[in-house]
């Protein structure tokens, strides 16, 4: 006879610990756990802090400190019966996540600087360490901790005090950009020597509290270091050459390779475990022997972290949360908890600040230092579990240490932001590297093209591969042979070649996941094995442009300040960024024909808009909308030729941006086959007969997410000048065109491929528009200013282009708000060609 499933029908109650299927129960459980979890990092990652805090502090809430109170809550959500099921995942998931720690220490990071590294290490151990014994000495007596020898009872304690959480500093470290200062690299490679060393230690004295006798202790001590050293010289030569057997090292690992690896690390917490050491230490070390080379530990952490971190570890930290009650502390226990912290935060900072202040580095830095390394962490509550569970410590110590923990995670970010600010950062900066400064200050050229390209999609790869090949300059000076339209005569011109430097910048988003942070700790290695940069790096081998690559690891929300950090190092004074929003056209394999994207995401607006705002204060900006320019050719599966025949369509209406337009394609003169079309429009308040009205094709469609969108007409406002600033702009503008295009001499005025024309329109948008559809197609290139910084375009322009998205459509208040009226005209109005929009340097500001 089958036995009936369970079921609510049945009358089964699914909240009742059921031994034959105790599934049912252990689902709610984990959905509550990693729901309430995910709710409170939600508002605790706003003031920066890691995910641990808030699991821990679930943890706690839904213990017997908070919800515990509540009659009956506690027997029928977490009865001590059900949680034997919670803690096997919890434990599987902790073995997992040791292991991916110890792929986030690479040991390798260490060698440059091992005498530092040792002596704050050490500085960081011995100190806590001492402190420990008194107040593992109160503890013992105060808190009823009499019940194991005091010898296990006070080890653990100091290796307690002494801890750093590597993991979750390499998060902060990260998230604070400061993975990269004196500070952050000092912090985080003491650190490891920090964890190794405590690691050590704990296995130590797990082996004595679980062996009857020291003798017996020492024994499976040297066992485990035995052990090690059979993963270290025997197992580890075994996986590299795997690894390389199935083509791990260059691809993503194969899934034969992650089952072998995961294999042994099952192994290895197994063979830990029945020796006497806890099984998690089985797994550290499997992590610490996996190499690092080619890329394989980050991919293998892309692979596991997941489940790992979502799943496993929030179940794990908040079993420490239930097993924490600090509502039984009474004052007693929290004059202890005080008591503790204080200790812990004097003895690490003490320590650390004492060291690091005599390797070199200033007061400030060296304090800073202290309080990165007093960051106890994710480390520190699964040292106190395996305490807890190994009856080391009673409940009331357990409950007083987590409560330290918690707190020196919790100020760890507040108070090092306060000690080592980014203004103080940059003092320091500027005073170690004045001399290189004003050596390098002295051998810039302003006729030097200084110019970054931020790339953060593949998709946009082959049309900056292109633009910046087109800026390439040639190897010579350029002697162009010129025919005076007046005279007939010949006219020979030498411009003396100017110098380019390409600096790329590739942005990668730093998310909560492990493998983020291990990238941005590898820089060098990502940099190898990244598709954008080798194509880059490519490049630099078989042209004359210098190339020099960067990758930046930083949340979306700080794109901005990683390209205006990176405009101030390398003094930038041109910097392009692709857009990848309403107008940009994308080549669809799959349906064998270009395809137009409709629809542009807030998050690409808001990062557009940020740097045209944040860098233009330090370099002029060009957002570039790709419409075929880098496109493949569909015949010979190339890319096209950007020195091949190339027409450039440049429309004048006045104004800094637009004079920045024309500035940057006369750069472009350089290469013969070239030829540009400039044509100021002048706006005209009666009809001139050169007045143009856009109509669509077809009937352009509004994006459904723009339909809920306040109309139009009220984003945009009236616009009132002084007849002296539109005066003044007008003269900026005649004595820029007479000096460049108007003259009868010098460069590029004589330059028989640049022509230049003057109309009058009513309608000066739509003019341009259609008179650029006369000169440029697909394959070519129109370059606008972003018309920022004139006020007089903007009240001639707004109007106008309220009428003409009244006529085309829009792509929504997004893209004209990135890129101007005159850019998101050419996008509706049927121009082909590609796009560049320029806003000039923003002098005023600077100064």
């Amino acid at each position: 006879m089958v036995s009936e499933q369970s079921g609510v029908l049945s009358g089964n109650n699914p909240m009742t610990v059921n031994a034959s299927d105790p599934l049912t129960l252990t689902i709610v459980q984990v959905v509550i756990i990693v729901m309430f979890c995910r709710l409170l990092h939600l508002g605790l990652k706003r003031i920066r802090q890691p995910r641990v805090i808030s699991e821990v502090i679930g943890g706690i809430i839904l213990g017997p400190s908070v919800l515990g109170h509540i009659p009956g809550y506690i027997n029928t959500m977490f009865s001590a019966s059900s949680l034997t099921y919670l803690n096997l995942l919890a434990n599987l998931g902790l073995l997992l996540y040791l292991f991916i720690v110890g792929l986030e220490l690479n040991p390798t990071m260490i060698r440059k600087s091992i005498k530092t590294v040792i002596f704050i290490s050490a500085s960081g151990i011995i100190l806590p360490f001492a402190l420990g014994v008194g107040v593992a000495y109160g503890l013992y007596y105060s808190m009823g901790n009499d019940n194991v020898p005091f010898t296990s009872f006070l080890l653990f304690i100091c290796v307690a005090m002494s801890i750093t959480a590597f993991p979750v500093l390499a998060r902060i470290l990260s998230e604070l950009k400061l993975m990269r200062t004196p500070v952050g690299s000092c912090a985080l490679n003491s650190a490891v020597g920090d964890d190794i060393t405590a690691w050590i230690l704990l296995a130590l004295v797990v082996a004595i509290i679980n062996a009857s006798n020291y003798l017996t202790a020492l024994y499976a001590f040297l066992i485990c270091v035995a052990w090690t050293l059979i993963v270290g010289f025997i197992i580890r030569p075994i996986l590299l050459k795997l690894i390389v057997l199935t083509n791990s090292n260059q691809t993503s690992p194969s899934t034969l390779m992650v089952a072998i690896t995961l294999s042994v690390v099952l192994l290895s917490g197994f063979i830990t475990n029945i020796i006497g050491i806890h099984y998690i230490f089985g797994g550290f070390i499997i992590g610490v022997i996996i190499p690092h080379e080619g890329g394989f530990a980050v991919a293998l952490t892309e692979k596991i972290e997941d489940l790992i971190t979502v799943l496993f570890i929030p179940i794990y930290f908040t079993l420490s949360g239930l097993k924490t009650n600090i509502s039984d502390l009474g004052a007693t226990g929290w004059g202890w908890v005080i008591l503790v912290i204080v200790v812990a935060m004097i003895g690490k900072v003490a320590g650390c600040t004492a060291a690091a202040r005599a390797t070199g580095l200033t007061f400030r830095e060296a304090l800073t230092v202290g309080v990165f390394m007093s960051c106890k962490g994710l480390v520190e509550l699964i040292i106190l579990n395996v305490g807890y569970d190994a009856k080391i410590i009673n409940s009331k110590v357990f409950s007083i240490m987590v409560v330290m923990a918690l707190v020196t995670t919790f100020v760890t970010t507040p108070l090092a932001t306060y000690l080592y600010p980014i203004q103080y950062q940059k003092k320091v900066e500027r005073k170690r590297k004045k001399e290189d400064i004003e050596s390098t200050d002295l051998s810039l050229s302003k006729e030097n093209i200084r110019l970054l390209v931020v790339l953060n999609k593949v998709e946009n790869l082959p049309a900056m591969i292109t633009f910046v090949q087109l800026l390439q300059p040639n190897k010579a000076p350029t002697k162009s042979t010129l025919q005076n339209s007046d005279d007939q005569s010949d006219l020979s011109t030498t411009k003396v070649m100017r110098t380019m430097n390409v600096y790329v910048l590739r942005l990668i988003e730093l998310t909560q996941r492990m493998s983020a942070v291990m990238k941005f700790n590898e820089i060098s290695e990502t940099i190898l094995h990244d598709p954008i940069m080798n194509m880059f790096t490519a490049l630099s081998q078989i042209s004359s442009v210098k190339v020099d690559p960067k990758l930046a690891v930083a949340s979306p929300k700080d794109y901005c300040q990683e390209i205006v950090d990176r405009i101030q190092d390398a003094d930038i004074n041109l910097v392009i960024i692709p857009w990848s929003g309403a107008g940009e056209i994308v080549d669809t394999p799959i349906e064998n024909e270009p395809r137009e994207k409709k629809h542009t995401s807030p998050q690409v607006a808001s990062f557009v808009q940020g740097v045209f705002s944040e860098a233009t204060i330090y370099a002029s900006v060009g957002a570039f909308v790709d419409r075929g320019f880098g496109s493949i050719d569909s015949n010979t599966c190339t890319l096209p030729n950007p020195i091949g025949y190339l027409r450039v369509f440049v429309p004048f209406f006045g104004g800094a941006d637009d004079r920045e337009a024309l500035n940057f394609v006369f750069k472009l003169l350089e290469y013969p086959n070239v030829n540009i079309t400039v044509l100021r429009i002048i706006k005209s308040e009666v009809p001139t007969g050169n007045e143009v009205t856009l109509r669509p094709e077809v009937q352009s469609e509004i994006p459904d997410d723009e339909k809920d969108r306040p109309p139009l007409d009220r984003q945009i406002s009236t616009i009132t000048i002084s007849d002296a600033v539109v005066n003044r702009e007008n003269e900026e503008d005649e004595s820029f065109l007479d000096k460049h295009l108007k003259s009868k001499s010098g460069y590029p005025t004589k330059n028989a491929r640049i022509s230049y024309q003057e109309v009058s329109s009513k309608t000066p948008i739509q003019t341009a528009v259609e008179r650029s559809k006369e000169v440029v197609h697909r394959k070519d290139l129109v370059v606008v200013g972003r018309s920022h910084h004139s006020h007089a375009n903007e009240r001639h322009h707004h109007h106008e282009f309220r009428e003409l998205i009244k006529n085309l459509g829009s792509y929504g208040n997004d893209t004209h708000k990135s890129l101007g009226y005159v850019a998101e005209a050419f996008l509706v109005g049927g121009v082909s060609a590609s796009l560049l929009v320029l806003q000039a340097k923003d002098v005023e500001d600077k100064k």
